[in-house]
C-alpha cells in the first residue's frame, strides 16, 4: 500500500493552478499530492489504468476526480485532509428489495499511511526507499505530544538526546556517540529545516515543533548527499509551505501543571494568506512557551530555578514565477532563555543541588533563505541561498574546582559565549519522475565563522577577570555530489553515488591570565571522497529488501584554552594541539513489508558501523574542554519497527539492540574499551496505542498512550568520570476532542512520575567531585485549546 502525503491540505472549495503530467495513476497521484498539499492513499492503484493528467485551475477534490477519470478507479474522501483511491465497483442491477433498517457502524480507521520522504533530496515514498528512515507526520506528532527533539527521541527508533537542557543538547542516532559534551567537534547529526542546514558545531537549536508537516530521521552516515556533520544521520524538519489556494489560520493556548514545580503554558498561532490572485502566499507562525522549573538550590535559597522561556517566529513567502518556476523566501528566529541548569546532585536531593552561582543559558537562533525551483526541459532544478546565525551564552559555577587559584571562599564563574554564523549555497539538478535512470547532481558551498570567548571571573563587587580567551575559527567547505538509481529489471535496482569535498579549517586564539599571554594561529586542509552504494530488490509491490554501504566524515581541528600555561602537545600524548578528522563506514541490510491490505507495516535492519579515529570532546584537569581522537570503535545492532491498524485502534512498536564499543583505544587517553561508546544505551524500546472514533456531527474523539524504555549507558569514555545513567521508563497518555474548527486536548507526561537519571552530567568543574544526575521531568498535566479559522 502507499500514501502520498504533502504538508498541508487546502479547503475543498479553494481554487489553485495545477500541472500534473500523464502517467501511471500512482505516480500521477503522488505528484498531485505534493502540489495540492493533500494526503492520498494510493495502496489500491495496482489495477488502475493510466491517468491523462491535468493542467489548469480547480479545487483539489475536483482535480483529483479528473485524474482518476477513465482509469477504472474512483476516490473516497477520508476527511478534510486525506483521500483514498479505490477500485471502482462494476455497475450492478439490483432487484427491488424491502427496506431494512440497520444500525450505523463506525467506519474502520484508514490503512496505514505511507509518507513521502524528502530527506533523500528526491520525494520518495518511504516504503520504497532502500534506507533506514522513520517519518512522523503532524497528526501523529500532535497525538503523541511531540513538541521538540527530546519528545521526538521517545517515539523515534534509535534516537537519543542528551538532556543538558533546552537549547543545549546533542542528537545521537543509532548509538553513534562522540561523547556528551558540546565543544569544537562538528555535530554528529545534520539537522535541517526544509533545505537549510541549521548546525555546525553548536548544539541543537531545539526549535519548537509547531506547524511542522513532518519529521524524518535518516539513520547512518549521509556523507554522500549531506557531507560533513552527518556521520550519525540526518534529522529533517519539513514545514508547511505557504498555500496560495485558501486563507487559513489557527490559534492555540495551553496551560500545564508540574508536580512539585512551577506551572507553564504556551500561546501560539498561524496565519496563511493567499496573495496576487492565488499566485503567491505568505505563512506566519509565532509562539511563546514557558516551562516551569523543578530544581531547587537551598544554598542560594532559590526554588524551581530551571524555568525556561522559549519564543519564536517563522515567516515564509512563496510565489509562482511562471513557466513552472517557484520562488521561496523564509525567516526563522527563536530565543531560549533558561534561568538555570536542570541537573541535580543526589547527595543533596532528587531535585536539588547546592551551587554558589546560578548557571543561566541563552540560545538565540536565526535562519534566513531564498530559493528558486523549476524545470529546465525535463530536468528539475533547485537553488537555495541561506544564512544561519547561532548565538549561545552559558555560565558555569567553577567555585568547586577553579582552573586558576583564587582567594579561599571566592565564588568563581566561567562564562562561555559562542557565536556561529554561516552562509551556504546549495544547487542541484535531478531527473524527471518518469526517467528510467533516476539521478541527481549538485554543488554545495559554505563559509562558517565562529567567535568563542571564554572568561574566568572571581565574583566580587568588581568581578575580577582571572583568565580570558578570544578564539576565532573559519571553516570553508566546497563539494560536488551526486547519485544515480538504475532499474536492473525483475524488481532489482542499484544506487551509486558520492561526494567529492574540500574543507579548509583555520583557527586563531589569544589567551591572557595573571600577566601571561599566548597566541596561536594555524590551518589545515581536508580533501576526500565519500561514496555510497545500495542494491535493492522488490519481489512484490508491498515488499522490499536491500543492502547498502556508505561513508561519513568530519574534518579535524585545533585545541586552545583560556589558560596560557595549559600545555598542548604536537605529537604523542594528550592533550594534543591538533586533532585529526574521523570517518565512519556503515554496512546495512534491511527489509520492509506492508501486509494485510495495508493494515500491517514491518521494517527491520541489521547494521555494522566501523568508526576510525573517533573525535570526542573531553575535559582537561581544569574542567575546561578539549578534543581528542580516542581510537577506533564499532557498533553492531538490530532495529525494528511495526505498526498495525485494527478498526479504530492503531498499535505501533519499535526496538533497538546494539553493542557500541571501542576496539582500539588511544594509549594516551585514560579510557576503557569495556565502557563502550559514551552516552548511548545498548537497548531501547517503545510501544504505543491510539484510538479514534466519531462522536456527534463532525466531532471526533482521539486517545493515545505511549510507553518508552531507555536502557543503561555510561556518561563518558573516561574511567574516572563514567557514571551510569538511563535504565528507566517514561509514559504518556493523552485525549483530544476535535471538530473542523475547534479542539480540546488533555495530556499527562511522565504518567507514573518516574525519577530515572536521563543524563549524568551538568557542570564540568564539579563533575569529578560530585555525582550529578538529570532526573526525568516530574509528572506534567497540560490542557490545550485550539481554534481554526
Amino acid at each position: 500500500m502507499g500514501f502520498a502525503v504533502a504538508p498541508i491540505v487546502a479547503r475543498a472549495e479553494a481554487q489553485a493552478v495545477f500541472a500534473v503530467p500523464p502517467g501511471p495513476l500512482r505516480q500521477v497521484a503522488t505528484a498531485f499530492a505534493l502540489q495540492a498539499r493533500v494526503s492520498i492513499d494510493v495502496s489500491a492503484t495496482q489495477g488502475c489504468g493510466p491517468s491523462r493528467g491535468f493542467s489548469g485551475r480547480g479545487a483539489p477534490e475536483i482535480v483529483l476526480k479528473a485524474l482518476v477519470q477513465d482509469t477504472g478507479c474512483e476516490i473516497r474522501r477520508i476527511d478534510s485532509r486525506a483521500y483514498q483511491i479505490v477500485q471502482a465497483p462494476p455497475p450492478v442491477v439490483r432487484p427491488v428489495a424491502p427496506v431494512v433498517l440497520v444500525r450505523e457502524v463506525e467506519p474502520p480507521m484508514a490503512p496505514l499511511s505511507e509518507l513521502v520522504v524528502v530527506a533523500t533530496r528526491r520525494p520518495t515514498l518511504a516504503d520504497r526507499l532502500a534506507y533506514s528512515v522513520s517519518v512522523l507526520d503532524e497528526r501523529s506528532a500532535v497525538a503523541q505530544g511531540v513538541r521538540d527533539a527530546n519528545d521526538l527521541a521517545l517515539v523515534m527508533p534509535a534516537m537519543t538526546v542528551t538532556n543538558l537542557g533546552p537549547g543545549r543538547d546533542k542528537v545521537i542516532l543509532r548509538g553513534l556517540s562522540d561523547g556528551p559534551l558540546t565543544g569544537q567537534t562538528q555535530s554528529m547529526v545534520g539537522i535541517y529545516l526544509d533545505d537549510v542546514r541549521l548546525t555546525y558545531n553548536a548544539p541543537d537549536p531545539d526549535l519548537l515543533m509547531l506547524d511542522i508537516a513532518q519529521v524524518e530521521v535518516l539513520r547512518g552516515p549521509q556523507g554522500a548527499l549531506y557531507g560533513a556533520g552527518s556521520l550519525g544521520g540526518v534529522l529533517q524538519f519539513t514545514t508547511h509551505r505557504p498555500d496560495p489556494s485558501a486563507f487559513a489560520a489557527w490559534t492555540s493556548i495551553s496551560a500545564s501543571s508540574l508536580r512539585g514545580g512551577e506551572p507553564g503554558g504556551q500561546v501560539s498561532g498561524m496565519i496563511n494568506a493567499p496573495l496576487l490572485d492565488g499566485r503567491a502566499a505568505v505563512r506566519l507562525v509565532a509562539y511563546v512557551d514557558q516551562q516551569g522549573g523543578y530544581i531547587d538550590d537551598p544554598l542560594q535559597g532559590r526554588d524551581d530555578v530551571n524555568r525556561t522561556r522559549r519564543s519564536g517566529m517563522r515567516a515564509a513567502f512563496r510565489v509562482q514565477l511562471g513557466k513552472g518556476w517557484t520562488g521561496d523566501l523564509g525567516v526563522t528566529t527563536q530565543a531560549i532563555a533558561s534561568s538555570d541548569t536542570q541537573y541535580a546532585t543526589p547527595a543533596v536531593g532528587l531535585f536539588a543541588r547546592r551551587n554558589r552561582l546560578a548557571e543561566p543559558h541563552d540560545n538565540d537562533f536565526f535562519e534566513g533563505h531564498v530559493g528558486v525551483s523549476g524545470m529546465i526541459g525535463t530536468v528539475k532544478a533547485k537553488v537555495t541561498l541561506a544564512t544561519v546565525s547561532h548565538d549561545l551564552s552559558s555560565r558555569y559555577d567553577a567555585s568547586a574546582a577553579p582552573p586558576i587559584a583564587v582567594a579561599q571562599g571566592s565564588a568563581v564563574a566561567f562564562d562561555d559565549d559562542n557565536r556561529v554564523g554561516a552562509v551556504m549555497v546549495d544547487a542541484s539538478l535531478s531527473s524527471g519522475d518518469h526517467a528510467r535512470i533516476q539521478w541527481q547532481a549538485g554543488a554545495f558551498l559554505a563559509r562558517t565563522r565562529q567567535r568563542r570567548d571564554g572568561d574566568l571571573l572571581a565574583i566580587t563587587p568588581s568581578n575580577t577577570l582571572l583568565a580570558t580567551e578570544h578564539r576565532r575559527d573559519i571553516l570553508e567547505e566546497a563539494a560536488f555530489f551526486g547519485e544515480a538509481i538504475g532499474d536492473l529489471g525483475g524488481g532489482w535496482s542499484v544506487t551509486v553515488g558520492g561526494r567529492l569535498f574540500s574543507i579548509r579549517s583555520q583557527a586563531s586564539s589569544k589567551a591572557e591570565a595573571q600577566g601571561a599571554t599566548t597566541a596561536f594561529r594555524d590551518s589545515q586542509d581536508y580533501v576526500g571522497f565519500a561514496p555510497k552504494a545500495v542494491l535493492s530488490f522488490q519481489p512484490t509491490s508491498k515488499t522490499l529488501v536491500y543492502v547498502q554501504a556508505t561513508e561519513g566524515y568530519r574534518a579535524g581541528g585545533f585545541n586552545t584554552s583560556p589558560i596560557p600555561s595549559q600545555p598542548f602537545l604536537v605529537t604523542g600524548g594528550e592533550p594534543r594541539r591538533a586533532y585529526d578528522g574521523d570517518d565512519l563506514w556503515s554496512f546495512e541490510g534491511g527489509a520492509k513489508a506492508t501486509l494485510m491490505e495495508g493494515r500491517l507495516r514491518l521494517r527491520a535492519s541489521v547494521f555494522r558501523a566501523l568508526w576510525k579515529s573517533i573525535q570526542s570532546d573531553q575535559l582537561l584537569a581544569s574542567g575546561l574542554p578539549y578534543t581528542a581522537n580516542l581510537g577506533d570503535g564499532r557498533n553492531t545492532g538490530v532495529e525494528a519497527e511495526a505498526a498495525y491498524v485494527a478498526g479504530p485502534f492503531r498499535f505501533d512498536a519499535n526496538v533497538l539492540l546494539n553493542a557500541p564499543e571501542l576496539e582500539k583505544v588511544n594509549p594516551a587517553f585514560p579510557g576503557r574499551n569495556d565502557l563502550g561508546l559514551s552516552g548511548v544505551p545498548k537497548h531501547a524500546a517503545a510501544v504505543g496505542v491510539s484510538y479514534e472514533r466519531g462522536l456527534v456531527g463532525d466531532w471526533r474523539l482521539g486517545a493515545d498512550a505511549r510507553l518508552s524504555y531507555v536502557g543503561r549507558s555510561r556518561l563518558s569514555f573516561d574511567a574516572a568520570t563514567a557514571p551510569a545513567m538511563g535504565d528507566y521508563f517514561t509514559a504518556r497518555a493523552a485525549m483530544r476532542i476535535q471538530s473542523e474548527r475547534l479542539s480540546v486536548g488533555l495530556a499527562v507526561d511522565n504518567l507514573f512520575d518516574g525519577h530515572g537519571d536521563t543524563f549524568a552530567y551538568g557542570n564540568p568543574f564539579s563533575l569529578r567531585r560530585d555525582r550529578q544526575a538529570t532526573p526525568q521531568r516530574p509528572r506534567t498535566v497540560s490542557l490545550e485549546l485550539k481554534a481554526r479559522y
